[in-house]
């Protein structure tokens, strides 16, 4: 029993991850229509600009903070340079720009920073926690801290802020929104950046745990896509609550069920891909949408 439960709370510590991207992923398909696959990427941009700030003798902290406001800045800068000429769109045109951008700022983090693996120091030290009898690291426990901090804030700027309200109405509603003199494209910039900034805090704060490289996101990307389509693309709250049931899925898969292992694990994002399309395309929070004749 103690081992079952040890392996929930290192899913639920990677369900975060995957929650955070997949959060920030629907912040931007809510606003464009677009599937941002860069996504991970861009995440995995700002853990490698944090790595250079620390190694040059910034406090991690303060590298932190500097890292998620360059993030918001390349985050609003794609969606007017690469973004804004290809609004209104196809899907398909949306996908290829998105797929072109991850291709583009793969090669841009290899060509800056190189392929060799790099370490960033975890910024809560090396101990550990019992947990009911499970024991996880201060790291763990640390990161989880500081993306659901940062999972609630989202919300609550979303619920209760004006500019929040503004973003919603300019996303859902374009031309109900300019009737109300909101500056629809500035509110899809802000939008992207605030997408970059809630994945970057995934990359920066479990940068730690996955090391520093090109790949580091590629799998959680694969993992968050997942988590977006179970709960729901047009659902905040359905993107947290898939990541963290995903996290936990992979773990207890790759431990328990026969012939999956840790080499096999991505087979649980295309299953829940798989079947959630199949059996309910909306997702779990979403709602089904209706075209009349």
């Amino acid at each position: 029993m103690t081992e079952l439960w040890q392996q929930i709370l290192s899913g639920l510590g990677s369900g975060f991850i995957y929650a955070s991207l997949a959060l920030a992923i629907c912040l931007v398909f809510q606003g464009t229509g677009a599937v941002n696959f860069a996504q991970g990427v861009m995440a995995t941009a700002s853990a490698y600009v944090a790595w250079t700030l620390v190694t040059r003798g910034m406090p991690f902290w303060l590298a932190f903070v500097l890292a998620l406001v360059a993030s918001f800045i390349v985050g609003a800068l794609i969606e007017r340079v690469f973004i804004r000429p290809v609004e209104g769109s196809s899907p398909l045109v949306m996908l290829t720009v998105t797929v072109a951008l991850l291709i583009g700022l793969q090669a841009v983090v290899a060509l800056i920073w190189g392929d060799d693996p790099q370490q960033l120091e975890s910024p809560f030290g090396g101990g550990s926690v019992e947990v009911l009898g499970a024991r996880l690291t201060a790291q763990q426990l640390g990161a989880a801290a500081v993306v659901l901090v940062t999972l609630l804030l989202a919300g609550a700027f979303f619920r209760f802020t004006t500019l929040g309200l503004r973003m919603r109405a300019a996303a859902q509603n374009p031309a109900s929104a300019r009737l109300l003199s909101i500056d629809v494209g500035r509110m899809l910039a802000l939008g992207w950046g605030l997408a970059a900034t809630v994945g970057a805090v995934a990359g920066v704060i479990f940068a730690p745990t996955l090391g520093v490289s090109p790949a580091m996101m590629d799998s959680s990307l694969l993992l968050a896509l997942a988590a977006a389509t179970l709960g729901g693309f047009e659902s905040r709250v359905g993107a947290v609550v898939g990541g963290l049931v995903l996290g936990v899925a992979a773990n207890l898969a790759s431990r328990y069920v026969p012939g999956i292992g840790s080499d096999l694990q991505l087979v649980v994002p295309f299953a829940v891909i798989f079947l959630v399309l199949l059996l309910r395309p909306q997702g779990l929070f979403g709602r089904a949408s209706s075209v009349r004749a």
